[in-house]
């Protein structure tokens, strides 16, 4: 069923019934408002979890359309061959869609999570099967967006986050979580790109929008490289695929520590010596970097110590309206250093990029392990540098550079 306020066929005689939501399956009582309505006169209940798709209230119907299914005789094209650990779990992938089952992979940043999902993608369309591939966040969906788009050339995808109007097939989406809340029991095959990104943790009904947007005998396939708990328990340890290596061979760089109180300095509009020190030796060694703040008032109080010396420096964070071009320039080459929240500490690639972390003591080690993997993606630019200032040591510091050190010597705990 795909929910649309066009669609000719009433779904639900209300969007909102005995503080149930229809669309997006709310039953928290405190994410919903009741107001009197003078025109109605009655009290009206809508929900606030997906008011951002329109409103879900409890006097208008939910219209919508039946699933349709139709087979795609597509195919792909890859600009380089998958290695034997890739290729081991593609098949596995793949078995996983035909099995109806769910599926893991647990990889490495760089591992070509993306491109391993491919011969699935193409068994479940030439098989009529609908596919959705979903991400939380906006950018990661451009990203995975433009490469499936480069690989099945001519083939039909719908591209869906908010603000686009446009009219889709629904039979090959790539979209943001909470596309999924106009879709029920519709597609067979959910891959799940980043599944630990905000705010997937945070909001366990975002997990149950995907479950009831998958088709009661479908596959939700789920990809990390640092899974939480109840992931691993939805996909069950006998279907976790572990990819320790990425797909060009090299090892994952390892951070450097470097003791320094960043912050002190930009509070007094002073230029941190260490900071300068590296942004000199990367701009010189003709690389680019990613300079990652904790927060959006200290990277703009950074911003303006640092920009008299460094002219090719931009800043980007969630509510940027230039974000997305600004990253545009940074991939073309027309910046050399580009000041981020965590808002790119995933679904960005560059080439010849370093990264340094101002304040690495108030990151997680999800976040420090995610930052660590944009650097060394390329195999023409395998090795890079990370670096992290910090104030003093951590434990999450401590486990990052374990994590990335055993996934190098080919160790993986779950």
């Amino acid at each position: 069923m795909i929910l649309n306020h066009s669609a000719p066929d009433i779904m639900f005689e209300a969007g909102v019934e005995n503080d149930h939501c229809n669309r997006c399956g709310n039953k928290d009582r405190t994410l919903f408002y009741t107001y009197y309505s003078e025109y109605h006169k009655r009290d009206i209940t809508y929900c606030l979890f997906c008011i951002t798709l329109g409103r879900s209230d409890s006097v208008t119907p939910l219209y919508g359309y039946p699933t349709v299914r139709a087979r795609d005789n597509i195919d792909y094209r890859l600009e380089f061959e998958l290695n034997e650990i890739q290729k081991s779990a593609s098949a596995r992938l793949t078995e996983a869609i035909k099995q109806r089952h769910n599926l893991m992979l647990y990889a490495v940043t760089g591992a070509g999570k993306t491109e391993i999902t491919f011969e699935g993608i193409k068994y479940a369309r030439r098989n009529g099967l609908n596919v959705a591939f979903v991400s939380p966040r906006i950018d990661v969906v451009k990203e995975v967006y433009l490469r499936l788009a480069e690989a099945f050339k001519g083939v039909r995808i719908d591209l869906m986050y908010s603000g686009v109007k446009s009219v889709f097939t629904n039979m090959f989406t790539v979209c943001t979580v909470h596309q999924l809340f106009n879709y029920k029991d519709h597609y067979d095959v959910i891959i799940i790109d980043e599944v630990d990104a905000f705010p997937l943790p945070e909001e366990p009904l975002l997990m149950e929008t995907i479950q009831r947007a998958a088709a009661a005998d479908g596959s939700i396939i789920l990809m990390t490289a640092t899974p939480a708990a109840p992931m691993k328990k939805m996909a069950g340890k006998d279907n976790i695929v572990t990819i320790a290596r990425r797909y060009h061979g090299h090892d994952l760089a390892v951070p450097k520590v470097i003791f320094h109180n960043a912050e002190k300095y930009i509070n007094k509009n002073r230029m941190p010596k260490k900071l300068e020190s590296l942004l000199d030796t990367i701009v010189n060694n003709q690389r680019r970097v990613l300079v990652f703040f904790p927060d959006i008032k200290m990277m703009q109080r950074a911003k303006a110590v640092l920009e008299n010396k460094y002219p090719r420096m931009e800043s980007v964070y969630s509510g940027d309206a230039e974000r997305f071009e600004k990253v545009q320039r940074m991939r073309d080459g027309e910046l050399d250093i580009l000041l981020t929240t965590t808002i790119l500490e995933r679904g960005v690639t560059f080439s010849y990029l370093d990264v340094i972390v101002v304040d690495a003591h108030r990151f997680d080690s999800a976040g420090l392990i995610q930052i660590s993997g944009r650097v060394g993606r390329k195999p023409k630019d395998p090795t890079g540098n990370i670096w992290l200032l910090t104030v003093f040591n951590t434990t999450d510091i401590r486990r990052t550079i374990k994590v990335i050190r055993d996934f190098n010597r080919g160790r993986t705990a779950l």
